[in-house]
């Protein structure tokens, strides 16, 4: 799957998430580790997860058991 968010400089960036390999918040920004290398989004940490599919850290409590961390 492909998604498409914003570099700090405003410009588009689509990244395919079959290559993410970490999520980071940066302050206010993400910081995304893929494959190629890493790239810094404007959006924020919780944006690009729910984009992911995934739940932030600390939210088990709202996370039903039953679903994978993980695709």
């Amino acid at each position: 799957m492909w998604i498409q968010l914003t570099e700090v400089s405003g410009q588009p960036i689509a990244l395919n998430t079959n290559h993410v390999v970490s999520v980071q918040a940066y302050g206010e920004r993400t910081k995304i580790t893929h494959v190629g290398g890493q790239a810094i989004v404007a959006e924020s940490v919780d944006l690009v997860l729910a984009a992911l599919g995934l739940l932030p850290l600390g939210m088990d409590d709202v996370r039903d058991p039953d679903q994978p961390l993980h695709s």
